[in-house]
């Protein structure tokens, strides 16, 4: 049986510390050690889990402050074992996802790299709007172009030398994606560990999501990633804008046609949500999640893309 360490970074998650720790410690195949690396907290956190039973389990806790790539190297650093299973403070994990992630290092010792899933837990209506639009449909997923969230993957401390780490250079948001798609430079393929589920709160208001996705774009924007698609829908926003405005001072036959355009746009992003037998308030949510998340990738990567703060 091969021998894994669990990771993971935090900072100031003296709320969600306990839910992590009791779904972590109660897995089916219990992790051989468990390394978190703090970055810098001020509440309670650390005492949490200083004083916390791990049945046995040999936790250790590092320090470093720095973003979460900082704060992932540092716990990957100070882990005893070649097999890494990563996730996030914060997260629920189901009990067999440990189990179910390191599988395939066990059956072929030639997996380098294992994804598990990641899939909403939300509290409020808002939540379940937002989680419900925006998160892809885990039934049918392009293996060939998605990338998995480091709330769920596992990886031999090989791939992750032979990369350099998670990018230092991505302060907060994001580094797991140039992190994915420099293991597959490196020639490393993914295995999909579909029941190596992992659950996550969405954030509980409008700010705190537009600051979500401004901060992940922002970590796209400085790692140049998706680039294409970004300028694609700034490019689409400045048409938009320049036909609303035509219309209002000179053509209402263009600001007509904006407007369908604009409800097209919102019909054609929320399309995958009409198979859900929702409510129409779902969907009069639709149009603001869309368009708040939009501005906020617009903001977000031309920031990171300029290096701007």
């Amino acid at each position: 049986m091969v021998k894994v360490s669990v990771i993971t970074t935090f900072k100031n998650e003296s709320k969600a510390i306990k839910e992590f720790l009791d779904s972590l410690l109660n897995q089916s195949r219990k992790p051989d050690e468990i390394v978190f690396c703090d970055g810098n907290s001020s509440d309670q956190t650390v005492e949490i889990i200083r004083q916390y039973n791990t049945h046995g389990i040999p936790l250790k806790l590092v320090s470093k402050s720095g973003g979460i790539s900082v704060g992932r190297n540092a716990a990957i650093k100070a882990a005893s074992f070649d097999i890494i299973a990563c996730t996030d403070v914060g997260c629920r994990l189901l009990n067999d996802w440990l189990e179910n992630i390191i599988r395939p290092f066990e059956e072929n010792s030639k997996v380098y790299v294992v994804s598990g899933l990641f899939k909403p837990d939300p509290k409020t209506f808002f939540e379940s709007v937002s989680s419900s639009l925006l998160l892809s449909d885990h039934d049918n997923l392009d293996l060939k172009n998605w990338l998995p969230s480091s709330r769920s993957i596992a990886f031999k401390k090989e791939a992750w030398k032979k990369v350099g780490g998670y990018p230092e250079s991505i302060p907060f948001a994001g580094e797991d994606t140039l992190f994915d798609l420099n293991l597959k430079k490196a020639g490393f393929e993914f295995v999909l560990a579909k029941d190596a589920i992992v659950y996550w709160r969405p954030r509980k208001n409008i700010k705190e999501f537009f600051d979500q996705y401004k901060n992940y774009s922002f970590g796209d924007g400085l790692a140049r990633t998706n680039t294409k698609n970004y300028f694609r829908k700034i490019y689409f926003y400045i048409i938009l804008i320049c036909l609303i405005l035509t219309g209002i001072f000179s053509n209402t036959l263009i600001l007509v046609t904006a407007m369908l355009i604009i409800i097209l746009y919102w019909l054609r992003r929320s399309r995958h949500m009409w198979r859900k037998n929702l409510v129409i308030t779902w969907l009069a949510y639709a149009p603001l999640i869309i368009t708040t998340k939009d501005v906020a990738d617009a903001i977000g990567f031309t920031k990171g893309y300029f290096g701007h703060e």
